[in-house]
């Protein structure tokens, strides 16, 4: 791939017009930019790593050996999931959450689970977080959003179907948009205000499970929720300790 477009193009027995408006069509400006983003997305995926993150373990596996890889897959998921995300991004998402006062959670299967831990947390340090996982529910609640709401939109692959009139109606409501994808450049980071990147060695149809994604977002979401309660420490803890002290004290009764 490190070959000029018309060396590309005669060995694929197309044209360089026909590679760069193929290039144009997947959201980049040319065929240049295209073969940067593959480049760099493809050198990701031939790092060495010590477990297959998609098959962590074999039918010969025996417990301690399942036990062994998921703990190396887990520690490596984190590693990896701190590396892809950037201080500006981080800090323009914290910004971006903490100007708001409703945080509306996109997200679909099992990253609603996790965005409504993400709910309660936020919860306890008053801030409104609102998911909705219903595509329906989706459509509606973007066209009932404003420029007081901030849109987390999460997708692994980036290009579900009602991703991009999802994003074309919040961007009408003049809502920012914090997206959570994977590496790669595609219609939701494109399109989003700022891009979060989860751990992208996983592949999206042949795995045994969702393990290092879903252990990637919620390390994503976590860090959200820490640095957003880090604002007002001190305050938040209070009321935090508070909280538990409440709920502790009703279950006794």
């Amino acid at each position: 791939c490190a070959l000029p477009i018309y060396e590309i193009a005669r060995n694929t027995f197309t044209s360089a017009p026909l590679l760069v408006r193929i290039a144009k069509k997947l959201g980049y400006s040319g065929f240049n930019e295209f073969k940067s983003a593959y480049l760099k997305e493809l050198s990701y995926m031939l790092e060495e790593t010590d477990v297959d993150a998609s098959i962590p373990f074999l039918l010969s596996d025996d417990l301690m050996t399942i036990t062994k890889n998921l703990a190396l897959l887990e520690k490596e998921t984190i590693q990896d999931t701190q590396q892809l995300n950037h201080h500006d991004d981080l800090q323009e998402a914290v910004r971006l959450l903490q100007k708001a006062q409703v945080i509306d959670v996109y997200g679909v299967l099992d990253h609603v689970l996790l965005a409504k831990h993400f709910k309660t947390l936020m919860m306890y340090i008053g801030k409104d977080v609102q998911v909705i996982d219903q595509v329906t529910g989706q459509k509606r609640s973007a066209c009932l959003a404003d420029e007081s709401h901030c849109a987390i939109i999460i997708s692994y692959s980036g290009h579900a179907p009602h991703i991009k009139h999802l994003i074309e109606t919040l961007r009408k409501k003049q809502t920012s948009i914090i997206a959570i994808t994977n590496l790669e450049d595609n219609e939701l980071s494109l399109l989003a205000d700022v891009t979060l990147r989860m751990s992208s060695r996983e592949l999206i149809y042949t795995k045994i499970a969702d393990f290092a994604s879903s252990l990637s977002l919620k390390y994503i979401l976590d860090i959200l929720y820490s640095c957003i309660f880090s604002i007002h420490y001190q305050q938040n803890l209070d009321n935090c300790i508070q909280i538990a002290k409440e709920l502790d004290n009703t279950q006794l009764e």
